[in-house]
């Protein structure tokens, strides 16, 4: 698979479990839902290819640590967006 393809679908379940709650916006969570669902749980190659566009996510500015508050830092994250405060 594509990079970008990956990435495409890594977002598209990273925002579907986001709308669930912060129960489901957890590190451990999304990237067992996106093995499961690409099909590539065992074969360390592509379960790694998927860790490296996890972690890109949080370094482009995409993702963010903490989902609130009360959780502020991993495996809790948000989707960035920019608040004016």
């Amino acid at each position: 698979m594509a990079e970008h393809d990956l990435r495409e679908k890594l977002l598209g379940i990273v925002e579907e479990l986001i709308a669930k709650g912060p129960g489901y916006a957890q590190e451990s969570v999304v990237l067992r839902e996106a093995a499961e669902r690409l099909q590539i749980t065992g074969n360390l190659q592509r379960e790694q290819a998927l860790l490296t566009c996890w972690h890109n996510l949080f370094r482009e500015g995409i993702l963010s640590w903490g989902y609130d508050v009360d959780n502020p830092s991993a495996p809790f994250f948000h989707k960035s967006e920019k608040v004016e405060i």
